[in-house]
């Protein structure tokens, strides 16, 4: 384990375009943290500065880097691994004594490292803002709603997981990327117009995704007048039908990690039968 550690570091902390779209995935999520907070929306019972309020701020973050994970973590494994299929790299590895399953392990390694950079960029900045705006700070607020970092991890994983599957099949990193972003953005959600409504929800895009769902804007930013005595709130965009009725969250994991294993299982049968 700490073999193939060495060598995916070696090989990815020395490849230029990872170290720029790492560079540009931090300073362009920063950067929407930046211009979102200076938003400043308020009228009577309403203001836009509390979506930022622990613990309002961990939803609110999550969902803003769940686009990252699709548009630059995904396309990191991508280009990644499509690198080592063009230049033959993974060939010379497995002559050099690596067995095929040793270098889909290094993937998944590869894969942990990046979603873990991902959680450590949204805890940091999450804190951060939340502490900037929380004027009653306290423990428990900070901790509050900190499970979706966790389920953030898992998204992460799942989107990466998947871009390699797409990198496994096709040869061409360009065609991948397009073939990846075209599957999120068009071919599950068309095919899914076909299909009961029952199992829309179950598609792969969709449970991931729904992982961290469009966040409760109208609650968030709104006071406690909003909050009926059940504690569910009055501004709930599913109970006001702007929003359609999400699977509940422990099922979309469950699948998530189903998803995961599928794409893991996929990507290790194209792997070892494929021409390195």
């Amino acid at each position: 384990m700490k073999k193939l550690l060495q060598i995916e570091l070696i090989k990815t902390l020395n490849n230029s375009t990872f170290k720029v779209i790492l560079v540009l995935h931090f300073i362009l999520f920063l950067l929407l943290v930046y211009v979102s907070t200076r938003i400043d929306l308020s009228v009577p019972g309403f203001s836009t500065q509390k979506m930022f309020m622990f613990p309002n701020v961990w939803p609110l973050f999550t969902w803003y880097a769940s686009w990252f994970n699709l548009l630059f973590l995904g396309i990191i494994i991508i280009i990644l691994t499509g690198n080592e299929f063009s230049f033959k790299t993974s060939r010379l590895m497995i002559t050099n004594g690596l067995s095929r399953n040793e270098f889909l392990l290094g993937k998944g390694i590869l894969i942990l490292l990046i979603s873990a950079w991902g959680l450590l960029l949204v805890f940091l900045a999450g804190s951060v803002t939340g502490f900037i705006f929380t004027e009653d700070f306290s423990l428990i607020k900070f901790f509050e709603n900190t499970s979706i970092l966790l389920v953030y991890f898992v998204q992460a994983i799942a989107y990466m997981c998947l871009a390699l599957l797409f990198s496994t099949i096709i040869k061409s990193n360009a065609l991948s990327i397009m073939m990846y972003l075209l599957y999120f953005i068009m071919i599950e959600p068309i095919f899914r117009l076909f299909l009961p409504k029952l199992v829309r929800p179950y598609f792969p895009v969709k449970v991931i995704s729904g992982l961290t769902p469009v966040p409760e804007f109208l609650s968030l930013a709104s006071d406690k007048s909003f909050i009926s005595t059940n504690g569910q709130s009055q501004l709930d965009l599913e109970s006001i039908g702007i929003l359609p009725k999400a699977i509940p969250l422990n099922t979309s994991l469950i699948l998530t990690l189903i998803y995961i294993s599928l794409f893991v299982i996929a990507s290790w049968y194209i792997v070892k039968k494929k021409d390195l």
